[in-house]
């Protein structure tokens, strides 16, 4: 097998798709919604640009399977009636016009205990009654009864993008949201059948069968582990429990708790004080003080930043299961996406900040002028995501 840029450009089979290529962009917060979920065409403008460029899958950012279920961020999109099917239908046909071999996957979430009641008008729900540090909301245990409508939720939303014209989906079993409470043991406490942490996962992934059929393509993501509960080990027992059910795994790591954790690099801590809801409507003494006093233990409780951080983890789970598996997580350099297909022999690579100050990359890699990302991890995109403003890179590359 080459080890040359070339391998990039293959096509990846999975059990139910086949990508056209070995890029994905990875599921990325896009605030191109209003305040009921609607996509706008700006949206359709971003997806343009990408596949024009050659990528061959993108996911959506995270799409919410019922009210309850969103996030905080303004602009999220939904997935939980018809009027986000038809929009969503509009957006995929503009793409097809630029890109007909562009596969899109749309990302569907429930948010759990990682959102604020004001924003859903909903109780804040979860597998208990732990709160989260960062959201610091009261939290609702999920009766049995909630926990199957959450999932029949699941199974709807699958059904409303395979309507829409996606060519699969994206089970979020990642970063603290709901599947992942299910999946922990700090947040999934309860002594009944769903005290078993891999279950609410299997029956949303059945339901999505049930409601889609046998042929539709499934995709999850989990966090490898987080900090402190849970392990790559319970990962691959996770992946193999749904084997059944999926085409891929994605694989990244962490929850909101601590959030930088996930994507990793700078935080711009005048940044984050001026556009997070949780902080910005806190007095201008109290967020001194905060400063003064508790910035600096609060910053090192985040990981830095190094190249390829979730490979290792992504190596292993391949190791142990059938399933086809797709690292994201500091993917910087030509070499370092060819070795992952061509040496770890992985599935794919997903890219998320690389794509956002460069979303040509793909045409430049094939043209060979593009060796390494200009991304330089500043996150200030990710910081973003908690204001008003649609996805954009804020750095100057000039």
């Amino acid at each position: 097998m080459s080890s040359g840029k070339g391998i990039l450009f293959t096509p990846a089979e999975l059990k139910r798709i086949t990508l056209p290529n070995r890029f994905v962009r990875s599921a990325t917060y896009e605030g191109y919604a209003d305040g009921d979920g609607i996509v706008s065409g700006g949206l359709a403008d971003a997806y343009r640009e990408l596949a024009g460029s050659g990528t061959g899958t993108i996911i959506t950012g995270f799409c919410y399977v019922s009210r309850q279920g969103r996030a905080m961020h303004p602009g999220q999109a939904g997935i939980d009636r018809e009027e986000c099917t038809k929009a969503w239908a509009g957006i995929i046909e503009r793409v097809r016009k630029v890109n007909p071999k562009t596969k899109l996957i749309m990302q569907i979430a429930h948010a759990g205990r990682q959102t604020l009641s004001k924003v859903t008008g909903c109780d804040v729900v979860s597998p208990g009654e732990k709160r989260c540090g960062y959201f610091r909301q009261r939290v609702r245990a999920l009766s049995s009864c909630q926990i199957k409508r959450i999932i029949e939720d699941f199974a709807k939303a699958g059904r409303r993008a395979m309507r829409a014209g996606f060519d699969g989906i994206q089970v979020h079993a990642a970063h603290g949201y709901l599947i992942h409470q299910f999946l922990s043991r700090d947040t999934n406490t309860r002594s009944d059948r769903w005290a078993d942490r891999n279950l609410f996962l299997i029956e949303v992934l059945k339901a999505i069968r049930d409601r889609c059929g046998e042929d539709f393509p499934v995709l999850i993501k989990l966090s490898h582990s987080d900090d402190g509960s849970l392990t790559t080990e319970d990962t691959i027992e996770t992946v193999n429990a749904a084997a059944d059910y999926i085409d891929a795994a994605e694989i990244s790591y962490g929850t909101m708790e601590y959030a930088l954790n996930i994507f990793r690099g700078g935080c711009d801590v005048d940044t984050v004080l001026k556009v997070n809801p949780l902080f910005n409507r806190m007095p201008g003494f109290v967020r001194w003080l905060w400063k003064k006093r508790r910035m600096n233990g609060y910053l090192e409780r985040f990981k830095p930043f190094s190249v390829n951080y979730n490979l290792d983890a992504a190596v292993k789970i391949a190791g142990h299961t059938d399933v086809p598996v797709i690292p994201v997580g500091g993917i910087r350099n030509l070499k370092s996406m060819t070795d992952i297909i061509a040496v770890k022999s992985l599935a794919a690579v997903s890219l998320c900040r690389p794509f956002i100050c460069e979303p040509g990359l793909v045409n430049e890699i094939d043209k060979g002028i593009w060796r390494e990302s200009k991304c330089t991890n500043c996150n200030l995109c990710a910081v973003h995501c908690d204001s008003n403003n649609s996805l954009r890179c804020y750095y100057d590359h000039e």
